[in-house]
């Protein structure tokens, strides 16, 4: 049970990343298909710093 539910959250991580960095970037207007890339790749922002804000909204989000 505990496994199978692991495996659920990973699965939807998969699927929001997806999501963040192609699905949602097709039609929208401010972020395009290739910005983050772009962003990534000039040093606008990086990885490390797309992750900890991710971390941010988790843990400010999370309700024990």
């Amino acid at each position: 049970m505990d496994e199978e539910l692991k495996q659920l959250i990973v699965d939807t991580i998969k699927d929001l990343v997806s999501d963040f960095l192609y699905y949602d970037r097709k039609e929208d207007e401010d972020l395009g298909l290739d910005d983050i890339n772009y962003a990534i790749e000039n040093k606008v922002i990086t990885l490390d710093e797309i992750v900890e804000n991710f971390r941010k909204e988790l843990e400010s989000n999370f309700i024990p």
